[in-house]
């Protein structure tokens, strides 16, 4: 989230619909309670070139 502005003005997107798909391609905890949430970066990439 700390990147999102320098990622959406190289991707020229919004920040409010790359925030929508950071959401979209972020894995919850592992079994629910190890972990943090964690964005997909590989999923993330593939979606944001399909754009």
């Amino acid at each position: 989230m700390a990147q999102i502005d320098r990622i959406a003005a190289a991707r020229n997107l919004s920040p409010d619909d790359l925030k929508i798909l950071i959401e979209q391609n972020t894995e919850g905890r592992f079994l629910g309670i190890f972990g943090e949430p964690a964005v997909n970066t590989v999923t993330l990439n593939l979606a944001l070139d399909q754009l």
